[in-house]
């Protein structure tokens, strides 16, 4: 028994409840990555009629993109009209402050597992009240990978805010994750990157299960349709990007 402890507690990720070293380490890693994300180009972008009217306009949307890519809303949206989801935890801070760095300025707090309703109230403030465009990984945290989970849906549903599904494809990867649940896109600094927004999505009040679900499959087809699109920009083919 005495073992067993002794080993859970190696076993802890010392960052857990350091908060001074959390803060020096977002502060190491901001500042490269703030970087990282001014040296990469803009080769071209590919949108939708639709998308282009509500971009011009500064509607306040709700933009969709796969966790594999976020690297895209980096380059995609002006950073400092973006709300963005973050968890009340340590680590969430954590990420705050790195996404600070990057340039990003408006945060809403909560997660699915814990201050979910805290979570949502915000997400509706954000776009209803503040007026802020948010953005939402719809497979993240864990996956599955290409799977739109249901949030997205509803929340559209209960605020009217039109869904943007957002795409990219890099030049240049330092490295595609293929290990990882997300297959995670890095691309290296100073490559160029093809962006694409898809055509937006409406989704009415008072929508059963079924039809949240219908929705859902209709976000996931119009991301996959505008990924693929993006990677045959560098002459990427055949789903080998996915």
């Amino acid at each position: 028994m005495l073992k067993t402890a002794m080993a859970k507690r190696k076993k802890r990720n010392p960052l857990k409840n350091n908060l001074l070293l959390k803060k020096l380490l977002s502060e190491l890693a901001g500042q490269p990555m703030r970087l990282i994300r001014a040296s990469w180009r803009v080769d071209g972008s590919t949108a939708h009629p639709k998308a282009e009217v509500l971009l011009k306009e500064g509607t306040p949307v709700i933009y969709a993109l796969w966790h594999g890519r976020m690297y895209c809303l980096f380059k995609a949206v002006p950073l400092d009209k973006v709300a963005i989801l973050v968890s009340p935890s340590n680590d969430g801070e954590f990420i705050t402050r790195i996404a600070q760095k990057i340039g990003f300025q408006h945060f809403v707090r909560g997660s699915h597992k814990r201050g979910g309703t805290q979570a949502i109230l915000g997400l509706r403030k954000a776009l209803l009240e503040d007026k802020h465009s948010i953005a939402f990984t719809v497979d993240g945290p864990r996956g599955p990978r290409y799977k739109v989970k249901p949030g997205i849906i509803r929340l559209a549903s209960q605020t009217g805010s039109p869904i943007i599904p957002l795409g990219a494809a890099s030049r240049w990867l330092l490295k595609k994750f293929d290990r990882s649940w997300d297959h995670f896109h890095a691309p290296l600094p100073f490559t160029g990157l093809h962006l694409t927004y898809g055509e937006p999505l409406l989704v009415p009040p008072g929508l059963s299960e079924d039809e949240v679900t219908q929705y859902g499959q209709k976000l996931e087809e119009e991301l996959l349709r505008i990924n693929l699109d993006a990677d045959t920009q560098y002459g990427f083919n055949n789903r080998e990007r996915l």
